[in-house]
This record gives structure tokens, C-alpha cells and sequence, in this order.
């Protein structure tokens, strides 16, 4: 099967199919946008990758797993985007993801204790009437933090992770801790290393 023609699109695809993972589907070029869809399942089917490369050169991806509403396992359906982060850092995530058994729940605490652990500090909550509205820690250097919205009668609520890159990741409530932390947590290398998705020229 060829690929399109970028590297880092490229080599996460490579990095997933070397691991085991296979397409769902065939590679289908999106009509309204033009962009190229990757459509990636895990070993077991219980993961999703879903890679989008748009004719400007940007690329979208994703990881996510559909909701258990059956069995004694039931669990709710999670995603969490991987383009604005390193390679390496993208990788990382979608092996938790592989890794973990059943997430604890609430992933907030699970996440705080590994937070802390690793020597992020936690900052003053924001709060409205007494409710919690947001929750963040921030690294040692400063360079990283992590945002936990909580979910509320109006409002799903979510994740951000903050790295050395222009634009925060964006998470679902209900992914699991050890995607989280290993977003948050899993040092780059090489500098160098480009991300996910490369900016468009001209932009």
C-alpha cells in the first residue's frame, strides 16, 4: 500500500503497522475537504488511530476507543488527539493505550498522584459557586502543564496538555490515566524530532 508522501504521517502509520495494528478500511480521500483518511484498528479492535492529511500538508490524528456497553467490563468511549505532539511523545500514548487494563476512575486522581509524583506543581483551583471548574499542574520548568475540566450538567468536560508546542492537546473525560500521563510525561530525545503534523507552508 503507498503512503502519502509525509514523513511523519508516514512514520507513525509505519510505527503502528510494524506493532501489529492494520487498516480498517481502505485509504479514502474525504470529499468536502480533499484531505487523505487513514483508518488504523489495534490487534485486539478495541483501539482506534484515525489520520487525516489534508492537501496544504496538515495532518489531524487521532486515537480513541469505542464505549463497552456489554459484559461485566462496561466502559466509556474516549479520544484523544495526537498532531500537536512529537512523535515520539504520539507513540508513547497509543502504547498505554495498548498497555492498560481497566482505567481507575476518576482518571483526575490516578493523573494528580502520578503529577506529583513527578514533581508537577498543582496550582489554585478555578472555581464558580463553589464548583470546580478547572484543575491544573504545571512542570518543574514550566514548560508543560496539564488542564482537567470537570464534567458538569452542561458540559462534558475534558482534558488539555500544554508542551513546547503552539497548540494544547485536546482529551476527552474518560481517556485513560496512562494515556494522559504518558502525553504529559514522555520526554522528547531529539529536539529535532518534528511532530505529527508538520505546519502547512505559509501558515
Amino acid at each position: 500500500m503507498i503512503l502519502d508522501a509525509n514523513a511523519e504521517t508516514t512514520a507513525l502509520i509505519r510505527a503502528l503497522l510494524a506493532d501489529g495494528w492494520t487498516y480498517s478500511g481502505p485509504v479514502r480521500t474525504e470529499s468536502q475537504w480533499r484531505s487523505r483518511i487513514h483508518e488504523l484498528a489495534s490487534p485486539d479492535g478495541r483501539l482506534s488511530v484515525d489520520v487525516a492529511v489534508f492537501p496544504n500538508g496538515r495532518t489531524t490524528a487521532r486515537l480513541s476507543a469505542e464505549a463497552v456497553r456489554t459484559g461485566p467490563a462496561t466502559a466509556p468511549g474516549w479520544m484523544v488527539d495526537l498532531h500537536e505532539v512529537p512523535l515520539c511523545v504520539a507513540l508513547a500514548a497509543v502504547k498505554a493505550a495498548t498497555d492498560t487494563g481497566p482505567s481507575p476512575y476518576p482518571a483526575a486522581e490516578t493523573v494528580a498522584a502520578e503529577l506529583a509524583r513527578c514533581g508537577w506543581e498543582q496550582r489554585v483551583d478555578v472555581t464558580e459557586r463553589g464548583r470546580l471548574v478547572e484543575r491544573e499542574w504545571d512542570s518543574r520548568n514550566l514548560h508543560r502543564f496539564v488542564r482537567w475540566f470537570p464534567a458538569d450538567a452542561c458540559d462534558v468536560g475534558g482534558w488539555a496538555i500544554g508542551r513546547e508546542g503552539p497548540e494544547a492537546t485536546q482529551i476527552s473525560q474518560h481517556t485513560p490515566a496512562a494515556v494522559i500521563t504518558a502525553l504529559a510525561l514522555t520526554e522528547v530525545c531529539d529536539r529535532a524530532e518534528p511532530r505529527v503534523s508538520p505546519a502547512a507552508s505559509g501558515s
